[in-house]
């Protein structure tokens, strides 16, 4: 082609009208779309037209679908079977719940058996030897050899089974059952699995067969292959119930400190201080160390409680030892998280301490608290070697006295009998009526409790607080001991407590009643040597009677009622001669004498005066004593 030719070519396919025209078809389509679909269509056509000249070929082979069976399992429990046809109708095959189960447990077992293969075989064979082995009719010979023949049975595949729910318990039948050979061997082939098994649902139980049924040199290499581990495994729940048991059972005083430092940095965790008690002691000799220690040990701590490790006593342990050494601000954080839970801690020695320190640190709010949680267990709480501290703890420091004196004392008072019975149940009331008394308080109590003292949320005086206890406790308890008078008199420790509140208590009603009916048994006419009891000779009574004149000079100081005046309203002539004639009778009427009123001692001298000359012929201790202070 020219290049005239070519450029004149070029020139009319650039032409204007032509481009027109195509921006005209383009606008059109935009604004009709029908027009695109047309189009759409004929290009279709086109395309099918050509298919169409395509020739089938009859060699090409057609793959046929095979229809499935489906099962479709109805609401009442029936299975539905679909077939292949169309015009064949659908078989249902109706199963009840009993039938349905049945089926389920089959289809469990060939899945199991499946799984295990030969364990499974192993476990059905063992469990039935292991249910003639547990009869307790089973004679001692047949159970020695079916032990050992339960042995035989799975070893070499114990642990195929161990870890399942059933078959763990002929392992455990083993370990107690078994002779100190069978145990060993168990060991041998177990230990390398202690970790693992600890963490198991079942198998832990077996673990805990050893702590309790093996060997001393057992039960340390299963303590040294936790070590490292304990910190790990008590935020498991059920490792912690092995590391508890280990703790509680197996460990001695220097491996239960070792246990409470893995809770501290990772240095602790492979080098221990094993004399170390606590963790104040710790911190002490390392106190460049104090700062991780404290951060491991507080995020160790918020672990437990978050997954609600209450019932083991190395958590009481490491939440106490926490609370000594933490700052104030997470000090409240965690009291505001433990104050629901410390009735889950106040059985342990540890856990009650801890618990002292939420009290003593809490603040108004988080006592209130406390106190509301321990409801419904204030008498079980009263009645425990350590718990029963916790409620001296909140006499000592809550100033809501009214708080107290219903949901503490109040619910202690309505089984008022439980506690005089229990002899923590009466270290409580000793302490609720006489306070810090030496009398009748342990000086080691006082010591623990006297830490408390000045804390930053008390504002109350002790005094105040203690006699605003006692005007709502005095009353009940007072009228308790006046319907129990006289037998409860007769013993003896029981008459120390009786003289710790009737002269601890407030003057009161109920005290005027106890007074006059005290006096009226006590002045009871006796003979000397009789077998009847009574009160004056009888050495507990007759001491707490004592006691209670003793107190005569303070009362009236106080310008109360004196129980000298009830004794000498009630005490006529025969009274008077019978306590003559006996030496702890002329006792008593010495120890009024020196409460040095003078209404009594002239109502004294006006009594004996008709009976000079019987009272010269007493060769007691007690009657000589009394004439001389007569004549003086």
């Amino acid at each position: 082609m020219s290049p005239g030719k070519k450029r004149k070519i070029d020139k009319d396919n650039d032409s204007p009208a032509k481009k027109v025209k195509v921006e005209r078809q383009d606008n059109d389509e935009n604004k009709n779309p029908n027009l695109k679909m047309k189009q759409g269509k004929k290009e279709q056509g086109k395309n099918s037209d050509k298919k169409k000249m395509i020739k089938f070929d009859e060699s090409v082979k057609v793959r046929e679908f095979k229809t499935e069976k489906k099962k479709i399992k109805a609401k009442d429990g029936a299975v539905v079977k679909k077939g292949k046809g169309k015009d064949k109708k659908s078989k249902v095959e109706l199963l009840n719940k009993k039938e349905t189960r049945e089926k389920q447990k089959k289809m469990k077992e060939v899945r199991r058996k499946f799984k295990q293969e030969d364990a499974f075989d192993i476990g059905v064979k063992a469990k039935k030897v292991w249910e003639e082995v547990r009869r307790e009719d089973c004679p001692e010979e047949k159970k020695e050899k079916l032990v050992k023949e339960l042995h035989s049975l799975v070893k070499g595949n114990i642990k195929k089974i161990i870890f399942a729910h059933d078959t763990v318990r002929v392992i455990e039948c083993l370990m107690a059952l078994g002779s100190a050979e069978i145990r060993d061997e168990l060991f041998e082939e177990l230990k390398g699995d202690i970790v693992e098994m600890s963490k198991s649902k079942y198998a832990h139980f077996f673990v805990q067969k050893i702590l309790r049924y093996g060997s001393k040199e057992q039960k340390n290499l299963v303590l040294k292959e936790l070590e490292g581990k304990i910190a790990k495994l008590m935020k498991n729940k059920t490792a912690s119930n092995v590391v508890e048991t280990i703790y509680n059972d197996v460990a001695n005083g220097a491996q239960r400190n070792s246990m409470l430092q893995e809770f501290l940095d990772h240095e602790f965790m492979h080098f221990k201080e094993p004399e170390m008690r606590n963790v104040p002691d710790i911190l002490a000799k390392y106190p460049n160390r104090k700062k991780d220690c404290v951060q491991n040990l507080h995020r160790n701590v918020e672990v437990l409680i978050r997954k609600g490790i209450f019932n083991h006593s190395l958590a009481h342990t490491v939440i106490y030892n926490y609370l000594l050494v933490a700052d104030v601000k997470l000090r409240t954080g965690i009291i505001e998280q433990l104050r629901e839970a410390l009735v889950h801690m106040a059985h342990s020695r540890e856990g009650a301490y801890g618990a002292l320190q939420c009290v003593w640190h809490g603040t108004a709010k988080d006592r209130k608290a406390i106190i509301k949680n321990f409801k419904t267990f204030m008498l079980k709480t009263a009645q425990e070697e350590y718990g029963h501290m916790v409620l001296l703890g909140i006499f000592d420091s809550v100033d809501d006295t009214k708080i107290v004196g219903k949901a503490v004392i109040g619910e202690l008072l309505e089984n008022i009998e439980d506690l005089f019975q229990n002899k923590f149940g009466v270290r409580v009331l000793k302490y609720l009526f006489s306070g810090r008394d030496p009398t009748y308080v342990n000086k080691d109590m006082v010591a623990i409790l006297e830490k408390g003292d000045g804390n930053e949320h008390s504002k109350k005086e002790r005094s105040v607080r203690h006699k605003e206890l006692l005007t709502v406790a005095a009353p009940p308890v007072l009228s308790y001991i006046s319907q129990k008078i006289p037998d409860i008199l007769y013993d003896a420790p029981a008459t120390i407590t009786l003289t710790c509140i009737i002269n601890s208590s407030p003057p009161c009603a109920e005290l005027d009643n106890l007074f006059d009916k005290l006096a009226k048994l006590v002045t009871r006419p006796f003979a000397k040597g009789d077998d009847s009891p009574n009160l004056v000779e009888n050495s507990g009574s007759s001491m707490m009677i004592r006691k209670i004149l003793a107190k005569d000079k303070s009362r009236e100081e106080n310008s109360e009622k004196c129980f000298s005046s009830y004794i000498l309203k009630h005490l006529d002539e025969e009274g008077v001669e019978s306590w003559i004639r006996c030496n702890r009778g002329c006792f008593l009427l010495v120890n009024m004498w020196d409460t040095s009123l003078p209404e009594i001692q002239n109502s004294i001298r006006a009594k004996l005066k008709p009976y000079g000359q019987l009272l010269k012929k007493q060769d007691s201790q007690g009657g000589k004593v009394l004439r001389e202070k007569i004549a003086s």
